[in-house]
């Protein structure tokens, strides 16, 4: 976890020409700072130091301090996960959530980490303001409640099951052991393992034929 400084690595950036550009450069260099400072330790002066701008310029763009980082979790997430959705929208379910896991460790264990671990430790570590827990958390369990609905379709999925509900608990279960990954109680080359195997079994208690079957293969798989 990072810790916070007095003043933001980096240099200051010269301002952006136009709006738009401006709104892209701001998301950014948050994103940077989320990494560097933590999301706690994140300022509006750290912010319009490094892009160049005035506080009051964010203040008129996004209205809060939360709502620039929750535009930048967001655009995170979405920018990751709707392309792998695209990418893999002809596998199979139990191939899907392979993709899923083993491209977010490629990135938790490389360019991300320091990334990665101050969005988890704020997660689990504060009581975080529900605009931010929003944009760390649903935009993921939406891509994992379409592969429910999905195996739903399909007949393979046990009656009692809401996919919505066990799409939430899924992911809070993942980033648990992404947590625990964060500190240092998983090494590297165990957390794709890990999470594989405790998405695998997950999905092995809600689903029934086919699915089931090639859920159980990914268990075993990733042992």
């Amino acid at each position: 976890m990072s810790t916070r400084r007095s003043q933001p690595i980096g240099p200051e950036i010269a301002p952006s020409r136009g709006p738009l550009a401006r709104r892209t450069r701001i998301i950014a260099v948050t994103h940077e700072l989320i990494a560097e400072l933590g999301i706690e330790g994140i300022t509006m002066r750290d912010l319009a130091q490094r892009c160049g701008v005035a506080v009051a310029t964010l203040y008129n763009q996004f209205g809060s301090r939360e709502a620039i980082i929750a535009e930048a979790l967001r655009g995170d997430f979405e920018g990751r996960y709707k392309p792998l959705s695209q990418r893999t929208s002809l596998l199979s379910p139990s191939d899907k959530v392979s993709e899923r896991i083993g491209d977010a460790v490629r990135g938790m264990t490389g360019s991300l980490r320091d990334y990665t671990r101050s969005v988890m430790f704020f997660y689990f570590h504060h009581k975080p303001d529900s605009q931010l827990r929003s944009a760390i958390h649903d935009f993921v369990v939406s891509d994992f409640r379409a592969i429910v609905k999905e195996i739903e379709s399909s007949g393979d999925l046990q009656p009692w099951v809401r996919p919505d509900v066990f799409a939430d608990d899924l992911i809070t279960q993942l980033y648990g052991l992404v947590m625990k990954w964060a500190q240092g109680h998983i090494t590297d080359r165990r957390l794709r393992p890990r999470l594989m195997q405790a998405a695998a079994i997950s999905f092995c208690g809600i689903t029934r034929g086919a699915s089931r079957e090639s859920f159980e293969r990914l268990a075993a798989a990733s042992r």
